[in-house]
C-alpha cells in the first residue's frame, strides 16, 4: 500500500512539473524578431501610424488577400504592457474567453459575429490580432509560430 502511494505521489509530482515546464519556457520577442517572423510568414510590416499606445515601438503586420491584421507593441516595462492589455480587453466585448491570466502572460480571445480577436501580453510586449472568423486559423498559426 505504501509503495503504491509513493508511486502515485511521484507520478503526480512529475506530471505537475511537466505541465508547468511549458509555461516558463515562454519568452517575449523583440520588435525586430516580430518583424522578421511576420515577413517570413508573408506579412508586410510597417510602423503603426498615429501610435497612441504608449509603446516604445509599435508595428502592424498585414497580408495581401487576407483579412488578418496583427499589431505588435513593445513597452518600456511589463506594467505599461499590462495597462495597455487591460485597456484593450475592456474595449472588446465581455463575451470573450480568458485563455491564460498570469503575472507574465495574458491571453484573451473573442469571436464576435464575423470578427475574431486575439489579445496577448507577454512581459513587456503585447499583440492584438484582428481578423474574420474565416481567417482565425491563420492568426492562431502565426501566434503559435512566435510562441505567443
Amino acid at each position: 500500500m505504501k509503495k503504491s502511494l509513493k508511486f502515485c505521489v511521484a507520478a503526480l509530482a512529475a506530471a505537475v512539473v511537466a505541465a508547468f515546464a511549458g509555461c516558463s519556457a515562454r519568452t517575449a520577442i523583440s520588435a525586430d524578431d516580430f518583424q522578421k517572423q511576420a515577413k517570413s510568414s508573408g506579412f508586410s510590416v510597417s510602423e503603426a501610424a498615429g501610435n497612441d499606445s504608449g509603446a516604445e515601438k509599435s508595428l502592424v503586420a498585414t497580408k495581401d488577400g487576407s483579412d488578418v491584421e496583427i499589431d505588435f507593441h513593445a513597452f518600456s516595462d511589463a506594467g505599461n504592457a499590462q495597462g495597455w492589455y487591460t485597456s484593450q480587453k475592456g474595449s472588446l466585448a465581455s463575451s470573450g474567453k480568458v485563455v491564460v491570466d498570469s503575472d507574465n502572460y495574458n491571453k484573451y480571445t473573442l469571436a464576435n459575429g464575423e470578427m475574431y480577436y486575439v489579445l496577448v501580453r507577454m512581459d513587456k510586449t503585447a499583440i492584438l490580432c484582428k481578423t474574420t472568423t474565416d481567417k482565425k486559423n491563420e492568426a492562431d498559426s502565426f501566434l503559435k509560430t512566435i510562441h505567443y
